[in-house]
């Protein structure tokens, strides 16, 4: 079992701050941050794992959210949480409560901290090297607190120094940067700790490898909602050149190249263990993680994933089960080798899948409200297997009776560097950047689809790979046959719409497939239904497995259980058989694109609190609110 805990508990906590004054122009108050503190780089690492808890909460602990993980990567077309009765968009779980203040709020402390750093490490008597990686290290996570603040409110106020309260008022309260500025000033900041954090720098400390991967995730994000989305949200918003796009999009092929080039990472021959082992030290997979002992930090996710009902969690969609690839890497719509088209059937589906499918999710119904009793049953049917441990808890061991997992937390892995650069390389192609090649495939998403997997359960198990793709002009070619997804979204090419996809399945349930969402500007996939030959249907977001009643002798279906809908009989409330639609109402969540009511929800309100403040301290000041709030 594990000795070391990632995250050392240090006395550099400052209060939680409330005003513009409160982030960025305090002294610091804790006698280990005055000038005798800064000594020696034991200092500097002292002060330094502070910030660690911002970023890389894996999956939180005990009870706690799972860190994006799992339920935490709700409110997509991949998973819908069903708590509280609520179904927003992705990001705004807060966007309608103003006054909401934490993100902003931890974002400028965690800003003001970096500037205390990179103001003091100057003055102090070590090397320039040293000097140099802990700047690095500061300016590493002042760009992932304005990278954080900029993803939820676009532009913020940008500063850069530690301020003082009486000389440098106008800069306090100064009205925020736009977007694009803040994020030119995060790439500098990536840049720089690019260049000078070290190679390696101790167990479980940020070295260059991690910065490039962060790098390689926020300036592809940045620069993709700066394309789709341009400075804002609404009319108001203003069309990022191209020149400007594509100086971020290099930052992020900068970031994951220097991942990719290192030689130390690369793609296994496992999926699940990912997610269920407590020890990812030495993984080749994984850039970053944290880490979990048993008896000193534990979480409990893997409590969701086996013994317990998940009605009040929700679970996976219908929707994303179907975008898994069929095993001859065409799309269910196009591959002869789909067995769901008459009976779309948990049984039929699952064969001849992604073998991702197989380690991601278990290929039986569980179904809540059935009156069937199974384990960790779910509302839509599908159970996930991600994060389950099944020698665990086929033991019976402390770790399930206690609900407390070991498991580590990938926070990073190499998998999604190669996606963030495969996609950053078709992008910056499209506004003037290098021609899109073969090669950028094969060091990419072929390299995912070397992984040799198994299925959950077979005997014997045999190992599956998925065909390599090709380049074939403006699309993509498995085994000589074009790819052609029936159901692609027209707005998107026929090769950026494949790279998505392998991002989707990839990455499902990560936390990530909300920001992707939020970035591409593609939140009308959210919907949670659609109008079919004048016929209003729930879509598949808002859907579960299929079922026939006949299969299940016993289920209880209709008010009293399970409901049902068929796309064959759309007016038959009670069919017997169906898509499980779990909720069983209209108008849940409906997006109409170009309308500033739901254009808003791309971004959060910048919260009332702040924007009174400004007011308070002169009516000459003005913080300004996002579009449509």
């Amino acid at each position: 079992m594990k000795k070391y805990i990632l995250y050392i508990t240090c006395a550099l906590l400052m209060s939680t701050f409330y005003s513009c004054d409160d982030f960025l122009d305090r002294d610091p108050q804790n006698k280990q941050t005055n000038d005798t503190y800064w000594l020696n780089e034991t200092s500097l690492r002292t002060y330094a794992q502070d910030f660690y808890s911002h970023y890389f909460t894996g999956y939180g602990t005990d009870y706690t959210v799972f860190g994006g993980y799992f339920s935490g990567d709700d409110f997509t077309d991949d998973f819908l949480t069903l708590g509280g009765g609520v179904r927003n968009f992705p990001s705004s779980a807060t966007t309608d409560i103003n006054k909401t203040t934490k993100p902003w709020s931890d974002g400028y402390d965690v800003v003001y901290k970096a500037n205390v750093m990179i103001e003091k490490i100057p003055e102090m008597n070590i090397s320039d090297e040293a000097k140099s990686h802990w700047i690095g290290i500061a300016r590493f996570f002042r760009a992932m607190a304005y990278s954080s603040m900029s993803k939820i409110y676009a532009g913020v106020p940008y500063i850069d120094r530690v301020l003082d309260p009486l000389k440098d008022e106008a800069l306090l309260y100064k009205d925020r940067d736009p977007y694009l500025t803040v994020a030119q000033n995060i790439l500098a900041d990536y840049q720089y700790a690019l260049a000078n954090v070290r190679i390696n720098d101790t167990k479980r400390q940020v070295n260059r490898y991690v910065v490039g991967a962060y790098m390689s995730r926020d300036m592809l994000y940045h620069a993709t909602w700066l394309k789709y989305h341009g400075t804002t949200v609404g009319p108001t918003s203003q069309t990022v050149s191209d020149t400007d796009l594509k100086a971020l999009f290099q930052g992020a092929i900068d970031g994951a190249e220097v991942v990719m080039q290192s030689g130390q990472f690369s793609i296994g021959n496992d999926y699940n263990g990912l997610f269920s082992t407590d020890d990812l030290a030495g993984n080749p997979e994984v850039i970053f993680y944290r880490e979990y002992t048993s008896g000193v930090q534990c979480n409990a996710l893997m409590s969701y994933n086996a013994s317990e009902n998940l009605d009040g969690l929700g679970s996976v969609t219908e929707n994303a089960i179907e975008s898994y690839l069929c095993s001859d890497g065409l799309p269910i719509g196009q591959s002869p080798l789909y067995k769901g088209t008459d009976n779309p059937s948990i049984q039929n589906t699952f064969q001849e899948r992604d073998p991702r499918l197989y380690q991601t999710f278990v290929d039986s119904l569980r179904i809540f409200n059935s009156g069937l009793s199974p384990m960790a049953a779910s509302p839509t049917g599908y159970a996930p297997k991600k994060f389950l441990n099944e020698q665990w808890f086929a033991e019976d061991s402390p770790f399930t009776k206690n609900i407390y997992s070991p498991a580590d937390a990938p926070t990073i892995r190499y998998a999604e560097v190669l996606l963030n650069y495969v996609e950053a390389r078709y992008e910056i192609s499209k506004i003037g950047g290098n021609t899109f090649a073969q090669a950028d495939l094969d060091k990419s998403i072929n390299e995912l689809r070397g992984r040799q997997l198994t299925k959950w359960g077979e005997r014997p198990q045999v190992a599956r790979t998925m065909p390599k793709v090709t380049l074939n002009g403006s699309n993509l070619s498995v085994n000589g046959v074009v790819v052609n997804d029936p159901v692609r979204d027209a707005d998107v090419d026929p090769i950026l719409w494949e790279i998505r996809r392998e991002r989707r399945m990839e990455l499902i349930m990560e936390g990530r497939r909300g920001e992707d969402l939020r970035r591409w500007a593609k939140y009308e996939y959210l919907n949670s239904e659609e109008t079919v030959n004048g016929v209003v249907m729930p879509d598949k977001t808002f859907l579960g497995a299929y079922i026939k009643k006949s299969d299940y002798p016993g289920i209880k279906t209709g008010s009293d259980g399970v409901h049902l809908f068929n796309p064959a009989d759309p007016t038959n409330t009670d069919p017997e058989e169906g898509y499980i639609w779990y909720l069983n109402q209209h108008n849940i969540r409906i997006f109409k694109k170009g309308d500033l009511e739901s254009e808003r929800y791309y971004l959060r309100a910048i919260p009332a609190t702040e924007i009174t403040t400004y007011k308070d301290k002169n009516e000459a000041y003005t913080l300004t609110q996002n579009p449509g709030w």
